[in-house]
């Protein structure tokens, strides 16, 4: 049982952000789940012990009454990653409960934030942590570190100026390069060594959290379900959302029934050989190992699968 569920409960968005991954690994237009099968599958995952929830997308605030009752799962702190573009006074009301913890991505300063997801994003989203703040309410940001604007993002200006602004939370996403020709936007050697240093993030006031993470401090992968699983907005129970494969649903079956996935259990058990790659995400970089794995849906044994071949 992953102790983290993250799920992306729409494909929409109000944006077209400059390399956004959801739109390219998930082109298509299956149906989204219904309020109340999500709610169902999350009400699950909680019985079954999964302790952290977190609401991705597309832009998960254009599903507003799914959000409102997400906000009355018991027990749970749930961040959800949003551009901030959509927040209003209802939101504001919504966020200020503490249930819900709005996660606001920005790429850095307002010029970074302005050439990937336009212009006006980065001031309204200030002006909405402003009166979040004002109203004692949690909030976080979300950075999407690429080799562009990671020097800036890691500086202690910057972070500085994110705990004056009263940020409880900040995520570190490492760029994927999901796009054909978009390689160059990975981080460098020397960038993704200042990311890792250990105590690098200590004397901040909030907690820090780096996606996909580091692969060699954790043994390998989290993916799957060791760690983190992913549920897509059409009930694909995923690897992970930066590598969307997937031989399940959890659309009919429970999501004790999904996560007995064959292909996830072969995963699970070749984690240790998912180690750093350039990148940021070992999983996604050795998907045509990953593809050889579909043959355990055919009921292959998985010791028989082939290992990832090296990085």
């Amino acid at each position: 049982m992953p102790a983290i569920l993250i799920a992306s409960i729409t494909r929409n968005c109000n944006l077209a952000c400059v390399g956004c991954y959801s739109k390219a690994v998930r082109p298509g237009a299956s149906a989204e789940l219904s309020d109340r099968r999500f709610l169902e599958l999350f009400r699950e995952a909680i019985d079954l012990g999964v302790g952290t929830l977190m609401i991705a997308g597309g832009e998960p605030l254009t599903r507003r009454s799914l959000l409102q009752g997400i906000a009355e799962l018991p027990g749970l702190v749930v961040p959800v990653f949003t551009n901030g573009t959509l927040v209003d006074e209802a939101y504001l009301d919504l966020f200020s409960w503490g249930r819900l913890l709005p996660v606001f991505s920005v790429e850095g300063d307002t010029a970074f934030t302005a050439e990937r997801r336009g212009r006006g994003v980065h001031e309204g989203v200030l002006a909405s942590v402003a009166e979040l703040k004002a109203r004692g309410a949690l909030f976080g940001f979300s950075v999407t570190l690429s080799s562009r604007n990671a020097d800036a993002v890691l500086a202690d200006a910057f972070l500085r100026g994110l705990e004056a602004l009263g940020a409880a939370v900040l995520f570190l996403i490492e760029y994927v390069p999901v796009a054909p020709g978009s390689e160059g936007l990975v981080l460098t050697p020397a960038q993704k060594a200042e990311l890792s240093r250990p105590g690098r993030f200590d004397g901040y006031s909030f907690m820090t959290v780096s996606l996909p993470g580091d692969e060699e401090a954790f043994g390998g992968c989290l993916a799957a379900g060791r760690g983190f699983m992913h549920l897509a907005d059409d009930g694909a129970l995923e690897a992970c959302p930066f590598a969307p494969f997937s031989d399940t649903s959890a659309a009919e079956l429970s999501l004790r029934e999904a996560l007995d996935s064959p292909l996830l259990k072969a995963i699970r058990e070749r984690h240790a050989a998912l180690t750093e790659t350039k990148g940021g995400c070992a999983l996604w970089n050795k998907k045509g190992w990953v593809a050889s794995l579909g043959a355990c849906s055919g009921g292959a044994p998985s010791s028989s699968l082939p290992e990832p071949e090296s990085a």
